[in-house]
């Protein structure tokens, strides 16, 4: 072999090893929707350099969003692409875009599961914790954006109970993200787009810091935030704006933001003219007899944007509750829950009620079920919605039709 060739051949090796411990170091890679038309790339790497980042066949340089750290020992990279990319390849692997025909979006919630001093959920048993069936069902239809209402982390102690959870890892790290949503979600990430909800567990001194490094649409802040401010996504006629709502103790929101949710509230559905979705992490409304008490959703909430929710918004998403349920007021939006992810389900009854009073306002109808799963809404020819509560065996249990603020369900 003669010296040239020889100095090509250890160039092309030199390039081939580069591009593989390049690949290598990609330990995960998504595509979420951001404020002001942005599609938001993220990627977490194994090394210090952002991995390389293609859009529509140009190089684009990632930015590097949070350095390792102790217990986040891997570099977090970002990159805002125009709304309209149509090829994202990150590494020479492809992510998803957005369609510009959304047709089919599907809803998840309160994910986790959960280790909490003697509550513990057998995270081994994937009945018990179907997260894994739940994602391959959500990806076998195919949507072209999924929305999670909140609430990732739920490994909030050690465990105590070696067959059910043995070795989990525990507390606001790399390790209980990955296992919790990072590693059973990593196929969903990298097909389609997602929309990313602060839930109460992502609450500062919970789960902050891996949301901030990962999910938050923003910076990652000097300090934790208790609310981060309201956005809003416009996607196919669809404006969907996400509403902070993490701070506070369970079930409610503490009424000591007040004032705060008053002011994000003001001027929020200003920017929207169309069909309007108000996602937030807790929801208004709820009917549910849980734990010695009424729970029937978040007064602090109610009281900052009841006033203030236009016409135009015809639904609101939300998790917190363990189950699934779909509220029809008759002088307001309806509201739908899917807050059964994965997570150790609240009890709830499995019907359809009819004229039901849910917090002084009077529902027509009121449809619920505690089994595991995720909300399927599908755009109908007419204009209006299909909703589909399908559990993790891939049953759907109700189904109901939105068309405007009319809910009807069987």
């Amino acid at each position: 072999m003669t010296k040239t060739a020889s100095l090509v051949f250890a160039t092309w090796v030199w390039l081939c090893l580069t591009v593989l411990s390049s690949k290598a170091d990609v330990l995960h890679g998504w595509v979420q929707l951001g404020p002001d038309d942005q599609i938001i790339v993220r990627a977490i790497s194994a090394s210090l350099d952002c991995p390389l980042l293609q859009i529509d066949g140009q190089a684009v340089a990632m930015k590097k969003r949070a350095m390792p750290e102790d217990q986040f020992p891997n570099l977090v990279c970002g990159y805002r692409a125009p709304k309209l990319a149509q090829k994202i390849m990150l590494d020479e692997n492809a992510l998803p875009t957005l369609n510009p025909n959304v047709q089919r979006i599907a809803v998840i919630g309160d994910t986790g599961c959960r280790i909490r001093g003697a509550r513990v959920q057998n995270c081994n048993d994937p009945s018990a914790w179907p997260l894994n069936a739940i994602l391959e069902e959500i990806a076998s239809r195919s949507p072209d954006l999924v929305i999670h209402v909140g609430d990732y982390l739920y490994r909030a102690s050690e465990c105590l109970d070696p067959e059910k959870c043995g070795g989990s890892p525990y507390g606001d790290t790399f390790k209980s993200w990955s296992a919790d949503w990072l590693d059973p979600a990593g196929s969903l990430l990298g097909r389609v787009p997602f929309v990313f909800l602060r839930g109460n567990h992502e609450n500062c001194g919970r789960g902050d810091k891996g949301w901030f490094r990962y999910f938050e649409t923003g910076s990652v802040p000097l300090s934790c935030p208790a609310v981060t401010l309201p956005w809003i996504a416009s996607v196919d006629g669809l404006d969907l704006i996400s509403f902070d709502s993490s701070a506070g103790p369970a079930p409610q929101s503490s009424p000591d933001l007040a004032d705060v949710y008053e002011r994000m509230a003001s001027g929020l559905f200003e920017k929207s003219s169309g069909e309007t979705w108000l996602l937030t992490h807790r929801p208004l409304w709820v009917n549910m007899h849980a734990f010695g008490e009424l729970i029937d959703g978040d007064e602090t909430q109610r009281a900052a944007l009841s006033g203030v929710i236009p016409e135009t918004v015809n639904l609101i998403l939300s998790g917190h509750i363990h189950a699934f349920q779909a509220i029809d007021l008759l002088d307001g939006p309806v509201q739908g829950i899917s807050g059964n992810g994965g997570t150790q389900l609240d009890p709830m009854p499995t019907d359809i009620a009819t004229n039901v009073k849910v917090a002084g306002s009077l529902a027509s109808t009121v449809v619920s079920n505690s089994d595991f799963g995720f909300l399927m809404l599908t755009r109908e020819s007419s204009g209006g919605w299909s909703m589909d509560a399908i559990n993790s065996e891939g049953e759907s249990r109700n189904r109901c039709r939105l068309i405007g603020r009319a809910l009807s369900c069987e």
